[in-house]
């Protein structure tokens, strides 16, 4: 007796048997091409440690900031009132922009000073999180506050700085679109540093 049904005869079965291993590997091969798009990630590329120097225009303060990046006033005039002047610095590589405002000092330091912490805790998603960096140099009258407010926050840095007498400057860095919090981390502690050496930089000449 056969082992096969009559209806299928040896030689047809082999046919079969090829066709759906055919199909098979077909299948397995098309799965196979098939890759999820992976996740964006900003790309890591350090600025070099190398400095220029640049002067807030419509003032005599002065700071250095790293090779490769650019400045422009906020093309914003409505921001400019009682001498306060916005200054965009651009870093291409990181996608991320620091915006910053120099406001003089006409008895209003307390508020100034109020208002930009204020406006950290407002912006964090985790206050309880925020860290206060402070800085101090006493011989060139520069006091400092560098806030860190967590990768996932929409301005991740933040920082004031005044000689207290003269001048507020505030600075807040903004990336142009969101990212995964642990790939951004790197690259919010490059710029942590560039802040940092921005502010230790700074000069304002005397009268």
């Amino acid at each position: 007796m056969s082992l096969f049904p009559s209806s299928i005869r040896p030689g047809r079965l082999m046919i079969y048997l090829l066709l759906g291993l055919t199909a098979a590997t077909t299948s397995l091969s098309c799965r196979r091409q098939y890759t999820p798009k992976p996740d964006a990630y900003f790309r890591i590329d350090p600025y070099p440690e190398t400095y220029r120097r640049t002067t807030l225009p419509g003032t005599r303060l002065s700071f250095e900031i790293p090779e490769g990046t650019t400045e422009a006033l906020d093309p914003d005039s409505t921001h400019r009132h009682d001498g306060v002047q916005w200054l965009n610095i651009r870093f291409p590589r990181y996608r991320a922009t620091l915006y910053c405002s120099y406001h003089p000092l006409r008895g209003n330091l307390d508020r100034l000073t109020d208002e930009s912490r204020e406006l950290v805790y407002r912006q964090s998603i985790r206050p309880d999180v925020v860290q206060a960096g402070h800085y101090e140099n006493d011989s060139l009258k520069i006091y400092a506050t560098l806030y860190d407010l967590s990768a996932e926050s929409a301005t991740p840095l933040q920082f004031i700085v005044t000689d207290s007498t003269r001048y507020l400057l505030r600075g807040a860095l903004y990336f142009d679109e969101p990212g995964k919090s642990d790939s951004i981390a790197p690259v919010v502690d490059d710029l942590s540093d560039h802040i940092a050496h921005l502010i230790e930089s700074i000069e304002i000449p005397a009268r």
